[in-house]
C-alpha cells in the first residue's frame, strides 16, 4: 500500500517521539557547525538513516540544466560506483501515472522511480511493499519498504529528494516522514544560505567596483559580469534612456546581441523592456511570449525558447534612467520551473539601484568636468591668443619690411629671401600651435577596438625613432599580452610623443628602454586609483636623460607647462588625456638626475561582449 503525504497534514497529525524530536534538534545544532556543504549533506543523510534505522539512504539533488536528479550522497550497504553515478531522468511530458495505473507505470519504472515521482509532485511518498508499487524500480533487489521526501525551497521549487529504504515490509510510517521532512528543510535552508552567501560576496565586490569605476562603460560591463555570477541566466542586458528620454538604447550585454550595442533601441513604452522604463515597475514572468506586451524586437534567442523573463527599472533620484533585464532559456526538463524568484528580483533591484547611483554620479562628474573644461578653455584662449599674437606680430613685421624693400629701386634679392624664410618659419610655428590644439581637443575622442599593444609600440618606434640616432633603443616586449580596447591612432600619438620627448633630453646620446608587461591590478590601484576588478597591461619608457625634478612631476602633465624650447607645453597633457580616455593612466617614476621613467597602464580585454558609454 502506498501513501502520498502532505507536509502540512503531517505537522498537524503526527508529533515526533521524544527520540526523533531530540535527534532532529541535535542535527539542527550540528548543522550550524559544519561549514562544508558536501560534508554537511553526507552527515545529515547518514544520521537520518541511523535515526530511522534504514538499511540504506541517499540524497539526490536536481541538476537544473538537464532536469535530472543526481545522487549526491549515499549511505548503507550495496552501493557501487555504477549505482551512485545513475541519474534519474524526469519529464512531465509523459504524464504522472496514478498509483493504480500499474501498466502505465511499468513502462516508466526505469526512468523515474519513487524518487522521480516525489520530485515531480513535490509530495512525500512512502510504500510498505515495493514489489507492488507502481513507481518503484529496483536499485536493490532486497528493498521492501521505501520513503522519499522532497526538498522544497521557499518558491515551491523542488531542489532534491531524500530517500530511505528498508529490507522489511511496512517499515516506515508517518512519524518517520515527519522527521525526514524536518531534516529536508535543514538541507534546503543550507542550499539557500549558500546561494545568499555567494550573492552577498558578489554584491559587495560590485559595490567596491562601482565606487572605483570612473566611466559608465566599464560599469556596465562589470554589472553584466556580476549578474552572471549570482543569477542563473542565458543573457543579461542593460538599456539606458537617451537624453531626450524617447528611446532605450542597448548599452551593454553578455548575450548574442553584442553586435547591436549602441544600435538596438526600444521606444519608451514599447515591449516589456519599454514598459518597465515608462512605468518604473518590475516585470517578472515565465515565457514572455504569453504576455501581450511582448514585442520580441531584439531577440537574444528564439521567443519560443525563452523560459523566464525579469526586467527591473534603473532608478535615478527623480526619474528612471534605464532597464536591467535577464532571460532564462527553457529547461530541458519541462517539469522544472525556470521562473525567476522574488529573491532574484530583489538582487536585480539592488544591482539596478547601484547602477542608477553610479550613472548619476558619472553625469555629475561630467558636468563638473565640463565646468572645469570651460574654465581651462578660457585660460587656454588667453594664452593661445598671446602666443599666436606674438607669431602674427613677427610675421607682420617681416611683411612690412618686405613692402618697404619692394618700394625701393635697388635690387635686394638676398634680403627678400631672408624675409621669406622668416615668414615661412613664422607660418610653420603657427601651424604647429594649431596642430597641438587639434591634438589636445581630439585626445579624448576615441573609437575602441581590440588591439595588440606590442604591435602599436613597434609601429611607433618605426615611425618616431631616427634610424641613425646616437640614442640606443632597447625593446623589452612581453609575449602573449592580452589585447587592449584601444584607438590605435591615438595611442600611437601618445607613445610617439613620449619617445620624442625622451630623445629631446638626450641630445648627446643615451639609452631609451621601452617595455611592455602585464600589471597586477593591486599595483595599478595603488598607483592610479583604478579599479581592482580589471586586468591591466603596462608600458614603461625609461631614458638616461636628466630626469624630472620632484617639484615638476605633477606639473609636467598640465597644459602649457614645458621645459623645452620647442612647443607650447601641450605634449604630455595630450598624452595624459589619451591614456585617461582609454580608462588608463600615466605617472612619472624616475629618479631626478638618473633619467625619466614614464609608466602607463591600460585596461586589458578580459571578457566577451561589447559596450558603449551611455
Amino acid at each position: 500500500m502506498a501513501t502520498i503525504l502532505h507536509e502540512a497534514d503531517l505537522i498537524q497529525r503526527v508529533p515526533l517521539t521524544s527520540h526523533l524530536s531530540r535527534r532532529a534538534h541535535d542535527l539542527a545544532r550540528e548543522a550550524v557547525g559544519i561549514s562544508d556543504k558536501s560534508e554537511l549533506f553526507s552527515h545529515l543523510t547518514r544520521e537520518c538513516g541511523e535515526a530511522v534505522k534504514a538499511d540504506r539512504a541517499f540524497l539526490a539533488l536536481v541538476h537544473e540544466e538537464s532536469g535530472e536528479l543526481v545522487i549526491h550522497t549515499v549511505t548503507g550497504e550495496g552501493w557501487t560506483e555504477e549505482r551512485r553515478a545513475q541519474r534519474l531522468r524526469l519529464t512531465s511530458s509523459q504524464g504522472i501515472p496514478e498509483p493504480n495505473d500499474v501498466a502505465s507505470a511499468d513502462k516508466k519504472r526505469d526512468r523515474r522511480g519513487i524518487t522521480g515521482y516525489v520530485a515531480l509532485t513535490g509530495k512525500t511518498y512512502l510504500t510498505g511493499n515495493v514489489s507492488s508499487d507502481p513507481y518503484h524500480f529496483f536499485f536493490f533487489e532486497d528493498a521492501k519498504s521505501e520513503i522519499a521526501v522532497p526538498l522544497i525551497d521557499n518558491d515551491g521549487i523542488t531542489r532534491g529528494v531524500l530517500n530511505m529504504q528498508s529490507v522489511h515490509e511496512n517499515y516506515f510510517n508517518e512519524e518517520h516522514a515527519r522527521f525526514l521532512e524536518t531534516i529536508a528543510s535543514l538541507i534546503v535552508m543550507r542550499l539557500l544560505v549558500e546561494r545568499y552567501r555567494l550573492r552577498e560576496v558578489a554584491l559587495v565586490e560590485l559595490g567596491k567596483d562601482l565606487s572605483a569605476v570612473g566611466d559608465t562603460g566599464t560599469l556596465m560591463r562589470r554589472v553584466v559580469d556580476v549578474a552572471a555570477d549570482i543569477l542563473r541566466f542565458e543573457d543579461c542586458s542593460v538599456f539606458v534612456l537617451t537624453p531626450e528620454r524617447t528611446d532605450l538604447v542597448l548599452a551593454a550585454t553578455r548575450g548574442p546581441l553584442a553586435d547591436e550595442v549602441g544600435h538596438a533601441t526600444y521606444p519608451l513604452g514599447e515591449g516589456l523592456t519599454g514598459w518597465v522604463a515608462k512605468h518604473g515597475e518590475t516585470i517578472r514572468c515565465g515565457p514572455p511570449v504569453l504576455d501581450p506586451r511582448w514585442q520580441g524586437r531584439y531577440e537574444e534567442m528564439p521567443s519560443e525558447d525563452i523560459g523566464a523573463f525579469l526586467a527591473v527599472p534603473i532608478h535615478g533620484r527623480s526619474s528612471v534612467l534605464g532597464v536591467l533585464r535577464v532571460l532564462r532559456r527553457k529547461s530541458n526538463a519541462p517539469w522544472f520551473r525556470m521562473e525567476f524568484s522574488s529573491d532574484d528580483e530583489s538582487v536585480l533591484l539592488t544591482i539596478a539601484s547601484q547602477i542608477g547611483s553610479a550613472i548619476e554620479n558619472s553625469h555629475m562628474l561630467d558636468r563638473l568636468v565640463d565646468t572645469e573644461r570651460m574654465a581651462a578653455w578660457g585660460e587656454m584662449s588667453a594664452k593661445a591668443a598671446h602666443m599666436i599674437g606674438n607669431r602674427t606680430f613677427a610675421v607682420k613685421g617681416h611683411l612690412n619690411e618686405l613692402e618697404y624693400l619692394l618700394s625701393e629701386k635697388e635690387d635686394r634679392r638676398d634680403q627678400f629671401k631672408q624675409l621669406a624664410a622668416s615668414i615661412r618659419v613664422g607660418i610653420f610655428r603657427l601651424e604647429e600651435i594649431l596642430q597641438e590644439f587639434r591634438d589636445f581637443v581630439r585626445a579624448t575622442q576615441i573609437t575602441l577596438s581590440d588591439q595588440d599593444l606590442n604591435e602599436i609600440l613597434k609601429q611607433c618606434v618605426a615611425e618616431s625613432f631616427p634610424p641613425r640616432s646616437s640614442v640606443e633603443l632597447k625593446l623589452n616586449l612581453a609575449p602573449d599580452l592580452p589585447y587592449v580596447p584601444a584607438d590605435p591612432a591615438r595611442l600611437k600619438r601618445a607613445f610617439s610623443e613620449l619617445i620624442e620627448n625622451a630623445m629631446s633630453f638626450m641630445p648627446e646620446g643615451g639609452t631609451l628602454t621601452i617595455s611592455s608587461t602585464e600589471a597586477e591590478s593591486s599595483v595599478v590601484h595603488r598607483a592610479c586609483g583604478l579599479t581592482r576588478s580589471r586586468k591591466y597591461v603596462s608600458v614603461v619608457l625609461e631614458d638616461s636623460g636628466p630626469g624630472v625634478p620632484e617639484t615638476d612631476k605633477e606639473r609636467i602633465f598640465t597644459p602649457f607647462y614645458t621645459s623645452r624650447a620647442k612647443g607650447m607645453g601641450l605634449g604630455l597633457s595630450i598624452v595624459k588625456g589619451i591614456l585617461e580616455a582609454h580608462h588608463g593612466c600615466i605617472i612619472e617614476r624616475g629618479a631626478p638626475g638618473r633619467g625619466a621613467t614614464f609608466v602607463t597602464y591600460l585596461p586589458a580585454r578580459t571578457s566577451q561582449g561589447t559596450l558603449i558609454t551611455p
